[in-house]
């Protein structure tokens, strides 16, 4: 007798740990994938993928600097975030690249002339936007295209 309770128990337990498991599953599997942007593999990215002509006169520390402005434009905007368990939410968000363009360009102009990312030219910080658009594919940040 006490070998069928023993056994209901288990199959109880079994079942329950399935239920737990597959519904946990099956909303992670609804929820888009979250795309984790590493600011070192950026760099280290973008720096390997630059034209030759750039990479022999910015550094890794300018690389990060435009970088690094990036995500403060991003954070500025509501589309970065350093917390991991937050919500995304549903709202659609356009960044024009012009826009974007003009923002760090601007940065780039009121850094002191010793910092890094200060002796930029226009196309180096191009160059350099370019090979994280193509970083950030790599890792699935960039959505499809939006028609307008």
């Amino acid at each position: 007798m006490i070998w069928v309770f023993v056994a209901l128990s288990v199959v109880t337990t079994f079942v329950i740990a399935a239920v737990a498991i597959g519904s946990v599953t099956a909303g992670l599997a609804t929820r888009p994938r979250r795309s984790v942007y590493d600011l070192d593999e950026a760099v280290d990215f973008v720096a390997d993928r630059l034209p030759g002509h750039v990479t022999a006169e910015v550094s890794f520390d300018d690389v990060k600097a435009v970088l690094g402005w990036y995500l403060d434009y991003l954070g500025s905007k509501g589309i970065a975030s350093e917390a991991t368990a937050d919500d995304i939410g549903e709202q659609l968000v356009l960044v024009g690249d012009d826009e974007l363009l003009a923002w760090i360009l601007g940065r780039s102009d009121e850094v002191a002339s010793d910092g890094p990312g200060a002796e930029l030219t226009d196309e180096q910080i191009v160059a350099i936007l370019a090979g994280n658009a193509a970083y950030e594919e790599s890792i699935g940040a960039i959505g499809p295209a939006v028609a307008g």
